[in-house]
């Protein structure tokens, strides 16, 4: 795990700059603080810069970038191989000879071997960028499920890439403006779906792409994607029997390091399951990390599993004042991302880091096997619709017709209105408005300057275009997909590697081995959520591994009580942020209805706990990457170079 950088420049005149390529790899320092390193060509057109956080071959013959034995051809990589050992043999075995043990030389005997199509047989997480120099082509590539990152800036014949944002910035040329279309995603999901970034012409490479720079051209491709036509058939039994297997296989991968592992316990389903197969596999005591909230947390479910397998178990609290990190965190980030999990997440890191420099968590599991509540209330949807029609006819008069209840109101009216509201709608549309803002909110929300900027685009095309392009054989698969393709690796798996490799620590992820993805959509969706049971076909094949308390639980979440500290310690925080006149200065939302919708939350009128999260990040972000105020984040973070 490491983060890289690079400069291709084949403009006239121009050279590539050590001192900004160092500028960029030293603002990736907290990604890889073992080792670092530079390369930049003969006739300095190309530049490749790498941090380096050792886990596999310490030694100084893992050192990046790498080249092969004539130097035609360097790598800088970021990310695990798990099945290198399987690779190197395959091709020892034609003729390639090595001179470290690391898996980054593996992908470049890859790349000799198989060009373009080395990424098909990798068994991992990564990015990673080739600079071939004979081809004189810079190859970049991303894995299946964007576990790792990879940004980039082109125009004309330059070509600017890194592991974060914050490095692409670096490069003098790049102006820092908001991408108005990205800022409409941000608002409207909560998170910024790939290929968009909230900075104007710098670009996420969307999961399972390469792309490929030749003379002074882009071209990206997608080289897989989750398919749910195929069918696992079988007895629920034996079903179950074969997820448990590639799950088995898949953490006996995930443990492949030179360095201890420990496991995210916190205390849900998906985690307690990587925790009890890494306990069986490993046969010993194992190093596992919990957080919570002091009340309404996972904390005993995660204790119930750790007593089971006498972990070396550890806990941390999250108060009120861990809000104060916000500013550290919006600079860890990048993006804007308005997930409450964002604080505990960089707490449970910081927290895991002291011991470990490996984890293993559980992400992954609700998209695979349909554990999200969006997902399984789709579920009781169906099952009103079998009410005799007089009934739900009379049901929409009630609740329905009048005003019985804000869009987010807190009361039962409220509740019961929204769920009729979903029964009358189709499944894409019910989906959407389950996972995006209430259009109506964003239309009192942005300014008129705003509105102008956006007329005639619709972020929800792009979540339409995944159900449509959806290849399943069963409809409510298609949520699966869309989950899997927009919120998982631009909400979960962005924020799982920010908050961790901010304190340099690797995050591993079995669910998403590709291995095990494939297997799980072909699983029939009826055994991902039986009757009202999600994710009922782990549960059968865990069943004998874990505490019954934990198949029955309902799930959590990894969020804080954000909603009641809006109310009460961060009140007035919140109001000075966000009623300021640099908000209001920057001419995209209207001020006056943000102060409306903080005495709405306050009042307890309305939750409205995840919009406001949204704009006090936005805010943060904005003050931080576009304002670049170093006065409101620690100077030993960013020094001097935002």
């Amino acid at each position: 795990m490491c983060g890289f950088c690079g400069i291709i420049d084949l403009r006239e005149g121009q050279e590539i700059s050590q001192a900004t390529l160092r500028r960029m790899t030293s603002i990736l320092s907290h990604r890889g603080p073992d080792d670092e390193g530079i390369y930049i060509s003969k006739n300095k057109k190309t530049g490749l810069g790498h941090r380096r956080l050792s886990i596999i071959d310490l030694s100084p013959a893992g050192h990046q970038p790498m080249s092969n034995e004539d130097g035609s051809i360097w790598i800088t990589f970021n990310g695990e191989i798990y099945n290198f050992k399987d690779l190197r043999v395959e091709l020892e075995q034609k003729g390639h000879r090595f001179k470290s043990q690391s898996d980054t030389e593996v992908i470049i005997h890859l790349y000799e071997e198989y060009g373009d199509g080395c990424v098909e047989h990798l068994r991992g997480m990564f990015s990673f960028a080739i600079r071939d120099e004979k081809e004189e082509r810079l190859f970049i590539a991303r894995d299946r499920l964007g576990i790792k990152p990879l940004f980039y800036f082109h125009k004309n014949a330059l070509f600017v890439f890194a592991s974060e944002i914050k490095a692409v910035l670096q490069h003098p040329e790049i102006v820092r403006e908001i991408c108005p279309h990205a800022l409409d995603c941000y608002i409207t999901f909560g998170y910024i779906p790939a290929p968009l970034t909230l900075f104007r012409d710098i670009y996420k490479l969307p999961p399972a792409s390469v792309l490929s720079f030749k003379e002074s051209s882009v071209l990206i491709k997608r080289y897989w994607e989750p398919d749910y036509t195929g069918e696992l058939y079988g007895t629920e039994e034996e079903i179950a029997g074969h997820l448990l297997n590639e799950l088995k296989e898949s953490v006996k991968y995930h443990r492949i390091s030179d360095v201890p592992i420990g496991v995210f316990l916190s205390g849900g389903m998906d985690s307690s399951t990587i925790t009890a197969l890494v306990a069986e596999e490993t046969g010993k005591p194992i190093e596992t990390f919990s957080l919570g909230f002091g009340k309404d947390d996972e904390l005993d479910y995660a204790k119930s599993v750790a007593e089971r397998y006498r972990t070396n178990h550890r806990e941390f609290i999250v108060t009120p004042d861990a809000a104060g990190l916000l500013p550290e965190i919006v600079w860890f980030l990048d993006e804007p991302l308005f997930d409450t999990s964002i604080i505990p997440a960089y707490l449970i890191s910081r927290h895991t880091r002291k011991h470990v420099k490996v984890v293993l968590s559980g992400d992954g599991g609700d998209e695979l096997l349909a554990g999200y509540q969006w997902t399984r209330r789709y579920e009781f949807y169906r099952q009103y619709k079998r009410l005799p029609s007089f009934v739900r006819k009379g049901l929409n008069r009630i609740f329905l017709e009048g005003k019985a209840g804000t869009p987010y109101g807190t009361d039962l009216l409220s509740k019961a209105r929204r769920f009729l509201m979903d029964t009358t709608l189709s499944l894409e549309d019910g989906f959407a408005r389950r996972t995006s803002i209430n259009p109506s909110l964003k239309n009192e929300l942005y300014s008129e300057n705003l509105k102008q900027m956006l007329k005639g685009y619709n972020p929800l095309d792009r979540e339409m275009d995944y159900f449509d392009k959806a290849r399943v054989k069963d409809e409510r698969e298609k949520m699966l997909f869309v989950d899997t393709m927009m919120y998982l690796p631009d909400d979960i798996l962005f924020k799982v590697d920010r908050m961790s490799m901010a304190h340099s620590l690797e995050v591993r992820v079995p669910f998403l081995d590709h291995k095990v993805v494939e297997l799980a959509s072909r699983i029939p969706f009826d055994l991902k959520i039986k009757g009202f049971t999600s994710k009922y076909i782990l549960k059968r094949a865990v069943r004998d591994m874990l505490p019954g308390k934990i198949l029955k639980q309902r799930k959590q979440g990894f969020t804080l009580p954000f909603g009641n500290w809006l109310r009460r310690e961060l009140k007035e925080e919140v109001s000075s942020l966000l009623l300021s006149k640099e908000l209001e200065g920057r001419g995209l939302f209207n001020v006056n209805y943000i102060r409306h919708m903080i005495e709405d939350h306050t009042s307890g009128r309305q939750d409205l706990s995840h919009r406001i999260m949204g704009l006090l990040v936005f805010e943060i972000w904005a003050r931080l990457f576009i304002d670049r105020r170093t006065d409101d984040i620690p100077a030993f973070t960013l020094g001097d170079m935002i």
